[in-house]
């Protein structure tokens, strides 16, 4: 592997740029790009993959020329880079959106059989007008400040309203790039024995995979998806508000992407089916919740078969995120 002449490539272009000769820069630019790649490893670290020079030259050449075809070649060969990832020994991200039933979040949370590191809740109640918002609000600050054995940390992300499922899932997953895979699932699903261990052993976090737990249609009532498979294929659609219908374009764009591994383990799915018999007890549990969804179903529905659905699929969400994180260096005595 040759090493980037990283100084040399910078004086070049600066020369180009004080010349104003734009015709050179632009070659410059696509050489030092093909030059950056070349020099890194299969899966580099975030370290290993900044580069501000570089990019604060791409930067300001498609600000003075008005030119982005260099910015996007930078964009679609970070596209092919795998992530820089450890095989997880337990599940590395539970995320769970909720509005009600705590009484079901505690069920769930007891039929673990594997450890967690991190558990992400994103807490829609708020203001939602529900008879337990208060005991479900108890619940996940007691959950913060004392997580059950087996979980390292609990998060709790509070919106301001009811953000609804594919921003809730969003939200888990922006929020924790550094994942190796994440596992997301209803409040009101359990796991049986042995399929978690099941779930570790099969996703490989440097591939781009979609693991359902249950077979259709509730693919998206629990499902493993690795860091790869949404930046390829971006997050969650939010105009599906605040459920339904996201999941059925997420498989279309799912299916659309020759990358992406979609893996169906049929003894598994059977295990998860018959330990859920029931579905969609979130709705079912309060007849006013269940009036709202037969109205905001039916404009989720008019929204998936939109054209302008289509328009902003927004790919590489995953390896923006990962590499804009801020960390702070620990400050001195």
């Amino acid at each position: 592997m040759v090493a980037l002449d990283q100084h040399r490539f910078a004086r070049n272009y600066i020369t180009c740029i004080e010349t104003r000769d734009l015709t050179a820069a632009r070659s410059l630019l696509f050489l030092w790009v093909r030059a950056y790649f070349a020099t890194l490893p299969v899966a580099p670290s975030r370290r290993q993959l900044t580069n501000p020079d570089l990019w604060g030259c791409l930067a300001q050449y498609a600000a003075l020329s008005g030119d982005p075809t260099p910015v996007d070649d930078f964009w679609d060969r970070l596209d092919a880079i795998l992530p820089h990832t450890s095989s997880p020994t337990g599940i590395p991200l539970l995320g769970i959106p909720i509005l009600n039933r705590p009484d079901l979040l505690v069920r769930l949370l007891d039929s673990l059989d594997q450890p967690v590191e991190t558990l992400a809740i994103v807490d829609n109640s708020i203001d939602s007008g529900l008879a337990d918002a208060g005991a479900l609000s108890h619940l996940l600050v007691q959950l913060e400040h004392e997580p059950p054995a087996g979980i390292g940390r609990v998060r709790v992300a509070r919106p301001f309203a009811n953000q609804g499922v594919a921003a809730s899932w969003n939200a888990i997953l922006t929020a924790f790039p550094e994942a190796p895979f994440a596992l997301l699932v209803n409040n009101d699903v359990v796991f049986a024995p042995g399929v978690l261990a099941r779930v570790i052993a099969t996703v490989d976090p440097a591939r781009p995979q979609f693991l359902p737990l249950q077979p259709a249609p509730q693919e998206f009532s629990a499902f493993a998806i690795t860091p790869a498979a949404w930046n390829r294929v971006g997050l969650f659609d939010a105009n599906f508000h605040p459920a339904y219908c996201e999941d059925l374009d997420y498989t279309e764009r799912l299916r659309a992407c020759d990358a992406v591994e979609w893996i169906t383990l049929e003894a598994l799915q059977s295990l998860q089916q018959q330990a859920n018999p029931s579905a969609s007890a979130t709705i079912a549990s309060d007849p006013r919740l269940a009036a709202c969804n037969r109205t905001t179903y039916l404009l989720n529905c008019l929204w998936l078969h939109s054209r302008r659905r289509l328009e902003n699929p927004h790919p590489g969400t995953w390896m923006r995120r990962w590499l804009s994180q801020w960390q702070l260096e620990p400050v001195g005595p």
